[in-house]
């Protein structure tokens, strides 16, 4: 019989493959990334591809296996999920939870820029100016990335209604970052001013466009 759910050392990660959503065994999954992260600290990924349904049971896994993660300073990502994943996750709002990239390849992208210690931190910037009691305006300068710098910004500006964005010194957004643009569009108005046509085109496609006012 073959292996179900293999812990995979890519170097910068792991990675769960063989992940079977109908196996009742979840406690052997948790067993093995707790072994695989005594013999190297690192990050788990896990793909959906394959994984059309998932139940109450895989998600009370999937948290217990991001507070493990988190509780070492590292990150537990789900990849390629199907709408109706997705669809499941926004209404656990588990999505606000776990770290969501479209693709495994995004995610590789994100693991490599960190192992060779890009310096996101220095590349993205942002200036607050307080409208109002209830809006802020915005200004983003580099490259927004998933960084130090962009979880201040998110807990700076979550109180606030309304957020005016000025993205016209932003050179490119990584999917964290328009993660994060999508959790906050349900919940806050949101104005975009400055906004490159290649940014567009990436909201488009994450389908939060109809969501934003352009100025």
């Amino acid at each position: 019989m073959a292996e179900i759910c293999v812990i995979e050392d890519k170097n910068f990660y792991y990675q769960v493959s063989k992940f079977d959503s109908g196996m009742e065994d979840f406690g052997s999954i948790f067993q093995k990334i707790e072994y695989a992260l005594r013999e190297k600290m690192q990050d788990v990924v896990l793909s959906l591809a394959a994984v059309k349904v998932l139940y109450s049971s895989h998600l009370a896994m999937f948290v217990r296996i991001n507070q493990l993660l988190r509780k070492n300073n590292l990150r537990f990502a789900l990849t390629d999920i199907s709408p109706e994943v997705k669809n499941l996750l926004q209404i656990t709002q588990l999505d606000s939870i776990f770290q969501i990239y479209e693709s495994l390849e995004e995610f590789k992208k994100s693991s490599m820029r960190a192992e060779k210690g890009v310096q996101a931190e220095t590349d993205f910037e942002w200036q607050i100016v307080k409208d109002s009691e209830n809006s802020v305006s915005v200004i983003c300068k580099g490259n927004m990335t998933e960084s130090k710098s962009l979880d201040e910004l998110q807990k700076t500006i979550m109180d606030f209604y309304s957020i005016s964005f000025d993205f016209s010194k932003l050179q490119s957004m990584d999917q964290a970052s328009l993660n994060f643009l999508e959790k906050i569009v349900d919940k806050h108005s949101i104005q975009i001013s400055g906004a490159s046509q290649e940014l567009v085109e990436l909201f488009r496609q994450k389908l939060i466009y109809g969501k934003i006012k352009f100025l």
